[in-house]
């Protein structure tokens, strides 16, 4: 079906690995102390002449400021944008090239900053993303004709920042906040309710309505954080109680240095969903910097599948259940960085990821990209089921509406490892990026390479190839042929076909504002 290629697609044509979000400190400056506590290192900024702008538009790591600034620093409002064309293919096996999918995304931020004076921020960030390869109107998996729009527009930042009495830093609206200390998998990063794709070097997740308070603790190098969250956990729009008092959320986090190792604990917790809880650490093991992150919940916020003892191949093979028992998801990384000469360096890591709430049969994929579609109970009114009208689908049949095809989440084992190279000998305008991701509980991986040049100040070119291994059906090797499957009442789903992907090209141009 092109809907699930295009998904497919997606996963497999994502742009390349990026460095984290820099600390609030590290973007806005922070109140000086007395002694200065010892901070973790920061990931190296994109080169440019506009700070301001690099701080907010590139690598996925935005954050939103809470910290005072210099008075006359710079002007009160500053405006400024990117634009982020994009385009990326797929060789399939089997498949001529004239076939090949295309995708041609197209981005452009565009953002307002006002600092009136140095202890007041406003920020606004819209973003408008137009795709001409979309086709407006497809077919599901259901044989449904439905349209989908080429351009669409979206509020990605806009909050107030403000300080009490120098003490306390309070950011108030839509922003980013990052929690946790994973290169490849966050999950303890409860505050973004859609999963960091962590291949793409551009993050086009929106940031989450609240209200922040943070309170530093200058002499120990101490950091404590309270949220009340106006949004869903989940990203959910709809539901009982939404849009009222008892919605509102509330999270905290609590951030240590101890000795050498820098700690955190954090809770997120709002009506409709069990309490989330994380913990995550780093510190330095003679050469190596060791990271770790642990999340814990309880049930999962998209629907679970479990085998029945049927062909798993089919419909029948599984069925639907609800998570009571915890849910643990941890990750181990080690990272090494060598000096090869004065001005270059290297490095080199890697990642371990356990995820509970993953699947060790790769033959529940399709069920889980078919999971939107298929009813709740095949007999209630309007379903296939239905004894007053058998065979009929409408769209009163109940459903649960949510996506259980989460990418880079789906098994339960992963391995990841990551080669930086920036600005090798005299070519100091050009970075490398060498990644592998393996899913192994269903044995298959991918191989990345991704090159990008500065050309001048302001535009980049990016590019990158990337090879599909391992076995077929797997997730990052995800060939499938599945038949048009009963509902009951006579009804059949429409058939499912993946080509399966051999390699991924892509090239990309970014343009600072």
């Amino acid at each position: 079906m092109r809907a699930a290629l295009a998904l497919a697609l997606l996963l497999a044509s994502a742009p390349a690995p990026a460095q984290e979000r820099p600390s609030d400190e590290e973007l806005f400056g922070a109140p000086a102390p007395a002694e200065a506590p010892p901070t973790p290192a920061a990931a190296p900024p994109t080169p440019g002449e506009d700070a301001r702008a690099d701080a907010f538009l590139t690598g996925p790591d935005r954050a939103a400021p809470e910290a005072r600034w210099e008075q006359g620093k710079e002007d009160p409002l500053a405006v400024g944008g990117l634009l982020y064309l994009r385009a990326a293919t797929t060789w399939a096996d089997g498949v001529p090239p004239g076939d090949w999918p295309l995708a041609a995304p197209q981005l452009l931020d565009l953002y307002l900053d006002a600092r009136p004076n140095d202890r007041v921020r406003g920020f606004a960030l819209g973003r408008l993303t137009y795709d001409p390869t979309i086709a407006t109107s497809r077919t599901d998996l259901l044989g449904r004709t439905i349209t989908q729009p080429q351009s669409r527009a979206v509020l990605d930042q806009l909050y107030v920042n403000f300080d009490v009495q120098r003490t306390v830093f309070v950011t108030a609206g839509k922003q980013h906040v990052k929690w946790g200390t994973g290169r490849f998998w966050t999950p303890g990063d409860f505050l973004h309710p859609v999963r960091r794709n962590p291949l793409a070097q551009f993050d086009d997740r929106t940031g989450m309505t609240m209200v922040r308070a943070h309170l530093p603790w200058e002499a120990r190098g101490w950091n404590l954080y309270g949220a009340a969250l106006l949004e869903d956990l989940a990203g959910e729009t709809a539901g009982e109680g939404q849009g009222t008092l008892g919605q509102v959320g509330g999270a905290a986090r609590a951030e240590l240095v101890l000795g050498g190792a820098e700690l955190a604990a954090s809770l997120a917790a709002q009506r409709g969903h069990a309490p989330r809880f994380g913990f995550d650490g780093s510190f330095a093991l003679w050469e190596l910097d060791v990271t770790a992150e642990l999340a814990l919940t309880k049930g999962r916020d998209a629907p679970a599948w479990r085998a029945t003892g049927a062909d798993p191949a089919t419909l029948a093979g599984w069925e639907r259940y609800e998570v009571t028992e915890v849910t643990p998801q941890a990750v181990l990384g080690v990272a090494w960085s060598w000096r090869y000469s004065d001005q270059d360096a290297l490095t080199l890591g890697g990642e371990y990821f356990y995820n509970a709430a993953g699947y060790d049969d790769p033959h529940v994929y399709p069920v889980l990209l078919a999971s939107p579609y298929i009813p709740l109970d095949v007999t209630a009114p309007g379903c296939p089921g239905d004894p007053a009208n058998p065979g009929q689908y409408t769209p009163e049949c109940p459903v649960d509406p949510r996506t259980a095809f989460t990418p880079f989440y789906l098994g339960r084992h992963y391995a990841g490892v990551f080669l930086l190279l920036p600005a090798p000998g005299r070519w100091n305008d050009t970075t490398f990026t060498f990644s592998g991701l393996a899913n192994l509980s269903d044995g298959s991986g991918l191989l990345r390479l991704d090159h990008a040049v500065r050309l001048n100040t302001y535009l980049t070119l990016e590019t990158f190839v990337a090879g599909h291994l391992g076995n077929e059906g797997g997730e990052f090797r995800l060939g499938v042929t599945v038949p048009g499957q009963g509902l009951g009442g006579g009804y059949q789903t429409q058939a499912l076909t993946l080509a399966t992907p051999i390699l991924d090209l892509g090239v990309a141009l970014r343009l600072k504002l």
